[in-house]
């Protein structure tokens, strides 16, 4: 059993083309394919998907003025937000995980519009300001996108992992019993705001671990080696996702949780990860 607590990492570099690529590695989270097949994953598109459920079809564990809020209110001002950050970059991002990996090695591209054209020097990197402004609203925005892609009305899904991912867990973690444990366990023990997250390790190693505020494992920069990657499975742990039904009691929140899971997402997500899949 494996499960880590973030600090920092040494950076690494990314070119100018995975910045702007409308299909690099994408986040774990939009499929194309079954499980048994190999998969090309959508990415996390500069726009909010609409719930594929109404807001009430998680009662009574999660329920639905919560929902409206946070999906209808928050997470539509993060994107605001995410979408204010870009507009002045000139930029065409179609999968804002492609700007997760290495925000203080992206390349601000050419602004075609500019009658002066700077020549020589190092290419133009992001300011600090907007480094923390993606870090913050574009992992907000991956986290939430994927955090809806997780759920799944009771009774539409299977009650607990299947196929190949379930087989995962049961090495890694002795039993699917003791896989939830470890999670729940690791989402208490998570102090303030910040995420839980099934991470797919290179080698098919699942890692369970939390990170603070918005970050995610697709943050090479920013996060520890052993647990940067691709998530197949995420927990808000922000008090705005269960307040108003649980109050301050994130150990009921995360128990009526796990009767929401959509377990066929996390399967998918596993088949991404594990082909290696990129578009």
């Amino acid at each position: 059993m494996r499960y880590f607590f973030p600090v920092r990492m040494k950076k690494s570099g990314v070119t100018r083309r995975a910045f702007v690529s409308t299909g690099f590695t994408a986040v774990t989270g939009a499929f194309l394919a079954a499980e048994e097949q190999v998969v090309a994953p959508l990415g996390i598109p500069l726009k909010q998907e609409p719930l594929a459920f109404d807001f009430a079809a998680l009662e009574p564990h999660l329920d639905a003025a919560t929902l409206k809020l946070h999906h209808g209110r928050h997470h539509a001002e993060i994107l605001g937000k995410l979408r204010e950050t870009l507009q002045p970059l000139n930029l065409n991002v179609a999968n804002v995980s492609t700007l997760m990996s290495n925000t203080s090695r992206l390349v601000v591209p050419t602004d075609p519009r500019r009658s002066m054209v700077r020549m020589g020097g190092p290419p133009q990197t992001l300011s600090a300001d907007i480094q923390r402004a993606l870090r913050m609203y574009g992992g907000a925005h991956i986290n939430h996108t994927a955090f809806w892609r997780y759920l799944a009305p009771p009774g539409t899904a299977p009650d607990g992992p299947q196929g190949r991912v379930a087989e995962a867990i049961v090495r890694e973690f002795g039993g699917i019993g003791e896989f939830k444990t470890a999670f729940t366990e690791a989402a208490m023990k998570h102090f303030g705001s910040g995420w839980a997250f099934v991470v797919y390790r290179p080698g098919g190693r699942l890692v369970v671990t939390t990170m603070r505020n918005e970050d995610n494992p697709l943050m090479a920069d920013v996060v520890p080696a052993e647990v940067s990657g691709r998530f197949i499975l995420c927990l808000d742990l922000w008090e705005h996702s269960y307040y108003l039904k649980y109050r301050n009691d994130r150990r009921k929140y995360i128990e009526a949780w796990w009767n929401v899971v959509n377990w066929n997402f996390v399967a998918r997500s596993f088949a991404v990860a594990s082909s290696q899949a990129r578009v």
